[in-house]
């Protein structure tokens, strides 16, 4: 059976970051990756609604139901290609466990774009001594929501889904690819749990371990 997935982006909204590697329009990331805004956001704010649709079951949820959004409109990591305003190449990789065996067919990520190509790739990665290993489902996504159209919503793909094993940590992965060399885009952080966890992040190609608040994400499966 093909393995596929369905990917939806969901956009987050305009911020302006406090300077260290790289700047655009008020925008602006550290060496680290990780963006905090410095400006009242513009956009409109929302709520949560269902996540999973009938006959789907989630598996990994940290959006959250807030009256003002789904997650933390003013911080977030940055997703960067070599030829970006960035100058590096950084990607981040949130990982989750699921409680019971099932099929990922959804993916919910809370990213938005900033300059360059329009593009991401995220995926569906398995673990590799903690970090995140081999692709086992992904998709290149274009057109996404600029900085400041908050919640707009993006899908891609469908079909019987991806194997999970419970108990068994997986990761879903933004970075760019040879097709968005240039783009720089960024991951909101959660607001359910605001606090230091685990996480993966990629500098120029080498993923290393490192902890912060996660990045805003659901998985939704069978």
């Amino acid at each position: 059976m093909k393995k596929t997935l369905t990917l939806v982006l969901v956009s987050f909204l305009l911020v302006s970051l406090t300077a260290f590697a790289a700047s655009k329009n008020g925008i602006s990331t550290s060496h680290n990756g990780q963006v905090t805004a410095t400006a009242k956001p513009s956009g409109t704010f929302f709520g949560g609604g269902p996540i999973a649709d009938i006959g789907e079951t989630v598996i990994y949820n940290n959006l959250s139901n807030y009256p003002l959004g789904v997650y933390w409109c003013c911080e977030g990591w940055t997703i960067s290609g070599p030829n970006s305003p960035i100058g590096a190449t950084y990607a981040d990789g949130m990982p989750f466990t699921p409680a019971a065996n099932g099929k990922v067919t959804k993916l919910v990520v809370a990213v938005g774009y900033v300059t360059g190509t329009n593009s991401v790739e995220i995926s569906l990665n398995a673990d590799a001594n903690g970090l995140p290993g081999n692709v086992i489902g992904k998709f290149d996504v274009t057109g996404l929501p600029s900085f400041g159209s908050c919640c707009v919503t993006v899908s891609k793909g469908g079909g019987g889904g991806v194997s999970v094993t419970a108990g068994t940590q997986y990761w879903v992965v933004v970075q760019t690819d040879s097709k968005s060399a240039d783009t720089w885009n960024a991951w909101n952080d959660n607001d359910t749990n605001e606090t230091a966890q685990p996480f993966a992040f990629n500098n120029n190609g080498v993923w290393g371990a490192t902890e912060g608040i996660l990045g805003a994400f659901a998985v939704v499966g069978k």
